[in-house]
């Protein structure tokens, strides 16, 4: 037999008493067919509620005696609406059907259940709640940010988004570290060093900012041998490579302090190089850049030997003359550096054009595909005069090499 224990403004609360089992109802004021709906079922110290899930529909309670206020009293599951939406309609996994919360076991799986830890579970819903209030809170801060920038008159203080420690905590996490760009770890470096001031001990800044230093190399070598990979794989214009070399060149070749833009710098010289880059000393060297895929050699049946092929030719040529031209106009051309890269602030470069280099970057060890293509490769190399020649993949070999003594430094 029912008996009412419960009156609230929409719910009657019912009871039946079965031996040692108690269950309790409920009925909705204005249901005109007063129909009883099971709230759960209490043995001693456990209860168990029907749950409405996709896959989940029951959820038990061990060792409490009363109901732990993540539950709702009524039979609706859990009281915090993201945990209890979540079971009920975003969990899947046909192979789970039952919750069992427990005070002291570990949680854990157990064939078609999953035991959850109360403490574990309130740590939860601790840290969601929290997630929500600085999402709400990061909202209307960016919308009273937007109002001063737009109505700088309106009685609103700027404010930072996001200050909550365990927030920014939580989210640092490799998902993140997959997003970032280089700049993106600029940015956090430069956080990183400004908190690590905090410690008066040197030997902790120094520490924590080689550290940092290290990790944010690791991860710009990462992306650039991944850009890397991908140009060579496509083979593609010369642009390409040029629009590469031109972002990357002085990141990972650490020989180099500055890039000059050369078209910009009035020499009387109408032809040139891909790239002009400025060593740690002030010497000068021109980059080349042709496609990955150009054909490297050609063989001579009579004489039964390979010499370079027209490209290649017209390439070494071409380096030739802008070493030529480079020494014939050597002084108006450093003069004409230094106006051009001299700011408010600073003076501008001076630079050496003593001995200046060229490096050819072109084809892949692909196309040296016997012993004999590679020994005559390597001599026509060898010959160059202030010409370096290249291969793409070896400079992939030398990123990678890089990145590598970088790790276990």
């Amino acid at each position: 037999m029912k008996e009412q224990i419960l009156e609230t403004k929409k719910l009657l609360l019912f009871e039946e008493i079965h031996g040692d089992k108690k269950i309790v109802y409920r009925q909705h004021k204005e249901d005109e067919r007063k129909e009883f709906v099971k709230i759960y079922e209490k043995r001693d110290k456990e209860y168990t509620f029907d749950f409405e899930g996709t896959t989940i529909k029951k959820i038990k309670l061990e060792g409490f005696r009363e109901i732990p206020s993540i539950i709702s009293d009524f039979g609706y599951g859990f009281q915090d609406n993201t945990l209890n939406n979540f079971f009920r309609y975003q969990f899947d996994d046909k192979r789970i059907n039952t919750l069992v919360i427990n005070e002291n076991s570990e949680s854990k799986r157990k064939d078609k259940t999953l035991v959850l830890n109360l403490k574990e579970l309130e740590g939860l819903i601790s840290n969601t709640n929290q997630e929500q209030r600085a999402c709400n809170d990061t909202k209307r801060i960016l919308i009273k940010n937007f109002l001063i920038e737009v109505f700088p008159q309106l009685a609103f203080d700027h404010k930072e988004t996001n200050n909550n420690k365990q927030l920014i905590l939580r989210n640092l996490n490799q998902k993140l570290v997959d997003q970032l760009t280089a700049d993106d770890i600029e940015k956090i470096g430069s956080f990183y060093v400004d908190a690590a001031k905090k410690f008066k001990r040197a030997d902790i800044v120094k520490r924590m900012s080689f550290g940092l230093q290290k990790n944010a190399q690791i991860l710009t070598l990462q992306e650039i041998i991944k850009r890397y990979e991908t140009l060579l794989k496509d083979n593609p214009s010369e642009s390409a490579w040029q629009a590469f070399f031109d972002e990357y060149i002085t990141l990972f070749d650490t020989r180099y302090a500055h890039k000059i833009d050369y078209k910009n710098i009035a020499t009387g010289i109408t032809k040139y190089p891909d790239l002009v880059l400025v060593d740690i000393y002030g010497y000068i060297d021109f980059y080349e850049l042709k496609k990955s895929g150009m054909p490297l050699m050609k063989y001579d049946s009579s004489h039964k030997t390979w010499y370079w092929s027209k490209d290649v030719s017209m390439v070494i040529s071409q380096a030739s003359d802008y070493l030529q031209k480079s020494k014939e106009n050597a002084v108006n051309y450093t003069k004409a550096i230094k106006e051009e890269t001299e700011t408010e602030s600073e003076e501008g470069l001076d630079v050496n054009i003593i001995n200046p280099r060229v490096i050819v970057v072109a084809g892949t060890t692909k196309q040296l595909n016997t012993q004999k293509k590679l020994n005559h490769f390597k001599n026509l190399r060898e010959s160059l005069k202030d010409i370096e020649f290249i291969l793409y993949d070896e400079l992939l070999e030398r990123l990678k090499n890089l990145l590598d003594s970088i790790k276990i430094k």
